[in-house]
């Protein structure tokens, strides 16, 4: 086993959007953004956020959700850093408070494959998108749908833990990470709050980095392709 493991966010770090955010603007009511600014104000945890908001998409079909997962790109350089991370033997993680439905059809649609998901599960039944949420805990500080914090201390054993995210539900758990990457809310969140971490835009910019801060080799991946 590796003697660091790294756990990364979904939404807005692997992807360049925001994929609920997108869902919702193509295919629900309006009442969704009222929704969202209760969920930004605190009043309500992203579970209930989430919950509510897919109830304002009245119609959803297999052809729409194939249509709608062609819309969603990935930051261009994780393929080349999850195929390093593979090639060093990394055990990697992706930790979101998205749908896991979602995350392996984008991932699929990029050919990326054997990934661990952890997040909230999705259905389509009788024209509805249905949520379920099985790493949901009554404490979780975040509120999150999915309590990143549990799921990071159930895993990480005596290792060093690189967190890689962008947002709010992000903010809990990057105070778990030994070395902390961060771009948009959550980098405002750590200066805020004085928490370490390292600004980044790509994965390209990740790797780099951890080639310093971890000795990771950033050309492991040729050996696999």
């Amino acid at each position: 086993m590796n003697d660091i493991v790294i756990f990364c966010d979904f939404d807005g770090t692997i992807t360049t959007e925001d994929t609920i955010d997108k869902l919702l603007e193509v295919y629900a009511d309006k009442k969704w953004l009222e929704i969202e600014e209760l969920w930004e104000a605190g009043k309500i945890g992203s579970k209930e956020c989430l919950e509510k908001q897919l109830n304002c998409i009245n119609r959803f079909s297999e052809e729409l959700l194939s249509e709608f997962i062609e819309t969603i790109e990935i930051d261009n350089n994780f393929i080349d850093f999850i195929n390093n991370v593979k090639a060093q033997n990394i055990d990697f993680y992706i930790i979101s408070d998205g749908f896991e439905l979602f995350i392996e059809k984008i991932l699929e649609k990029n050919g990326i494959k054997d990934i661990k998901i952890f997040s909230n599960q999705i259905a389509l039944k009788e024209g509805k998108l249905i949520a379920s949420f099985p790493y949901y805990r009554q404490n979780c500080e975040a509120q999150a749908g999915m309590c990143k914090c549990n799921t990071i201390k159930n895993i990480k054993l005596e290792r060093k833990i690189i967190y890689i995210g962008d947002g709010r539900s992000d903010m809990c758990a990057s105070k778990h990470a030994d070395i902390l990457y961060a771009k948009k809310k959550l980098a405002d969140f750590c200066s805020n709050k004085n928490i370490d971490f390292i600004k980044f835009e790509n994965f390209n910019e990740v790797q780099q980095s951890l080639a310093q801060e971890v000795n990771f080799n950033v050309e492991a991946g040729y050996a696999i392709r």
